[in-house]
């Protein structure tokens, strides 16, 4: 698994120098406007060309300029509504891998192209019939026949719309689903807290982010997701706690676990595994040790930095890192070593170690300056 990239910026005490890596935003802050059922929309078509009139010299010119402006009117309609449908959804292959992930948990992927794909196809329908209509009117001169034209295509469109009203809908719940979805940012570093549940997950996330973690819901866990931050310089980065994922051994989790794990592999840049050495927790090191293993053969890409916490209740004689939590003991020392792993990851040149600091809160970290070509770095 391959680096993301990022545009990490380094402030340190010689002369301000910049090495700049610029990546694309890819966080997904979902907002998709409601999406209108088969008779919603027909209703909003028909009630549009119901208002369309048109004046003519003769009754029947006006009837023809009439009845075309209320072809064009729906055929407007349709496709503006439903390509705006199209264009607020997100394209899939632009999609960081774990969108993608969390996407086909949410809606599944295989419903989600059908449903833009039928939709697609009523709008398209629906604009060749209007098009066609509006060619008849033109060449007719028989009120009767221009009326039985007129009922003709709204019939039709009537059809082709009630046909997708099934995927209207699921495209409905397909929104309200992903407009619910915490924006977790795939571009930013992300440190995941892994471990067996009461180890201290939620406490450790809570003291070395900033401020209180945001809490969301996600739909492949019934548990909730605490998400913080920090910084390391200017770089903003994540710290997630996810319960219900990297909590218990493969053979415990079902499919949709199994792929929330995917998704959260392709996301993390260090994995912070803790243990409680106190056994409090309700779970033997035995088994707290096989956990890690397992997380470390399977992401062995990941940095992985195996921590024990509790060590006000118990320490042991292992040469892990020993904090509690709850009494802020070494957690400096833990951030050090995130700090260490992220660094080496995302290289900066020239740049030592040292001159890279860790900050819980916004207003700690440095401003982020810009470098203008040829001209003196400013403040923005």
């Amino acid at each position: 698994m391959g680096c993301k990239t990022h545009s990490f910026l380094i402030l340190f005490a010689r002369p301000l120098t910049l090495f700049i890596t610029f990546g694309v935003k890819a966080d997904m802050d979902f907002k998709i406007t409601p999406v209108l059922n088969a008779e919603q929309l027909l209703d909003k078509a028909f009630g549009r060309a119901s208002k369309k009139t048109k004046r003519g010299n003769t009754p029947i010119e006006r009837k023809k300029k009439t009845v075309s402006a209320k072809l064009n009117s729906i055929a407007h309609t349709i496709e503006d509504t439903i390509g705006r449908y199209e264009d607020e959804f997100p394209t899939l292959e632009a999609l960081p891998e774990f969108y993608r992930e969390i996407i086909d948990i949410t809606i599944g992927l295989d419903d989600f192209k059908r449903s833009i794909g039928a939709i697609n196809w009523a709008k398209r329908r629906v604009k060749r019939t209007m098009m066609e209509a509006a060619r008849e009117v033109v060449s007719e001169d028989d009120l009767d026949e221009i009326e039985r034209i007129r009922r003709k295509a709204y019939a039709r469109t009537d059809s082709f719309l009630k046909q997708v009203n099934g995927e209207l809908k699921f495209l409905e719940a397909a929104r309200k689903k992903l407009n619910s979805l915490p924006d977790i940012r795939t571009e930013e570093p992300t440190v995941v807290v892994a471990g067996y549940p009461n180890v201290g997950k939620s406490e450790l996330v809570s003291k070395i982010s900033s401020g209180k973690p945001k809490i969301a819901t996600y739909p492949f866990t019934t548990k909730e997701v605490g998400i913080g931050h920090f910084y390391l310089g200017y770089q903003k980065c994540q710290l997630l706690d996810t319960p219900g994922m990297l909590d218990r051994p493969k053979e415990e989790r079902n499919e949709i676990e199994l792929q929330a794990v995917k998704a959260i592999e392709s996301l993390a840049d260090v994995i912070v595994f803790l243990y409680d050495p106190t056994e409090t927790c309700g779970y033997p090191m035995e088994k707290q040790e096989k956990l890690c293993q397992e997380i470390k053969e399977d992401m062995s890409e990941i940095g992985l930095i195996e921590v024990e916490n509790k060590m006000d209740i118990q320490e042991s004689e292992t040469d892990r890192l020993k904090i509690s939590a709850l009494k802020e003991d070494n957690l400096e020392e833990l951030k050090e070593k995130i700090k260490s792993i992220l660094n080496k990851r995302y290289p900066v040149e020239d740049i030592e170690d040292d001159d890279l600091e860790f900050f819980t809160e916004a207003d700690e970290a440095p401003s982020r300056p810009f470098p203008e070509f040829g001209g003196e770095d400013k403040e923005f």
